[in-house]
């Protein structure tokens, strides 16, 4: 079997390891559930067409399709988004604020989005050390296929300890209820919506290509955000959260995109760039894909790329320029914790 074959079968195999992340878990819960980091009601069925939506793929089956290039697969919204970190009981009990109604302007909603992103994250992140790990020694790695995957597992390591950090702060703050902890900024559409997403980033630079922190010291993990679409009365949201552990840098890195769209970028613009650019976890309505442009759907993609392929260098200014022009939506309205002079 090939490296890539075992590779694959061996991530799949880490995926289907259920287990619950919630803070209070203790190691004795069961019926462990596929929980959808997307809502499959409140968001995923906005724009499922048959049932169905575009995702982005790099498993065996599309990478032997596109020569190795990962690319948008039609899948059944109940695998979009989905991963097995939670149990029944604190899956329905946790989410209940966020499951069952529309996101307002309160913090414990924000929280626990935000829990949800980084718990998916974290699911994620530990599998593919795990399955990194037990693919050191494959028969078919030369020296410099061995010292690629030394590469890639320590970059992996590293983000995951990243992610445990700030787990513990998130765990910390919700399971007290301490909900006055977290951040936001969220935009407000009544307009038809063709992405849905969640994920979370390590913001290195802001809306104007500024550097915000050095990712990959050893000094302390980096600062972290979270982003989300999320039902509302009459439309949907796109929203980021954050810990005020993180401050430092998620506040000037909203305030970069307060000033780009004070001087002229259109909102849309830029939150479709930051969505193509910071997140594998996508869910993409099918038919307003197959009617963009080829130009338009060349560029998405190439965005998407950019950010997955480890050999080519990203420019500072990634979430300054690029894909204009191809959103078709509108925000009208936006809510925030940030003040004027904050």
């Amino acid at each position: 079997m090939t490296f890539l074959d075992e590779y694959q079968r061996e991530l799949k195999r880490q995926n289907q390891r259920g287990r619950c992340l919630h803070y209070s878990n203790d190691g004795r819960c069961k019926d462990i559930v596929s929980a959808h980091s997307i809502q499959k009601r409140g968001q995923l069925s906005l724009i499922a067409e048959d049932g169905h939506i575009y995702r982005l793929s790099a498993d065996l089956s599309t990478l032997q399709k596109s020569k190795g290039v990962p690319a948008l697969k039609k899948v059944g919204v109940n695998r979009a988004s989905a991963f097995a970190g939670f149990c029944k009981h604190h899956d329905n009990a946790l989410f209940e604020p966020i499951d069952n109604f529309p996101l307002g302007p309160m913090k414990e909603q924000i929280a626990l989005y935000a829990y949800r992103c980084l718990c998916r994250e974290y699911f994620v992140k530990e599998n593919a050390v795990v399955a990194l790990g037990k693919m050191k020694g494959h028969l078919e790695l030369d020296e410099t296929g061995r010292q690629f995957l030394s590469a890639s597992l320590i970059g992996h390591s590293l983000g995951f300890a990243g992610l445990k950090h700030h787990k513990s702060i998130f765990d910390a703050a919700i399971s007290s209820n301490d909900f006055e902890q977290f951040e936001f900024t969220y935009f407000t559409s009544r307009s038809p919506c063709a992405v849905q997403l969640s994920g979370l980033l390590y913001p290195d630079c802001d809306f104007e290509g500024n550097q915000l922190q050095e990712l990959g010291s050893d000094e302390k993990p980096p600062d972290l955000i979270t982003f989300f679409t999320a039902p509302i009365d009459n439309g949907w949201g796109f929203g980021f959260g954050w810990h005020a552990s993180s401050n430092r840098s998620c506040i000037p890195f909203m305030r970069s995109l307060d000033r780009r769209v004070a001087t002229g970028e259109k909102i849309e613009d830029a939150l479709l760039r930051f969505s193509l650019s910071c997140c594998e976890n996508h869910a993409i309505r099918i038919s307003w894909w197959d009617g963009l442009h080829e130009a338009s759907r060349n560029a998405a993609i190439e965005r998407m790329l950019l950010m997955m392929h480890p050999n080519i260098p990203v420019p500072n200014y990634y979430l300054a320029i690029g894909c204009e022009g191809i959103a078709d939506w509108q925000f009208e309205y936006v809510h925030t914790t940030l003040s004027a002079t904050t």
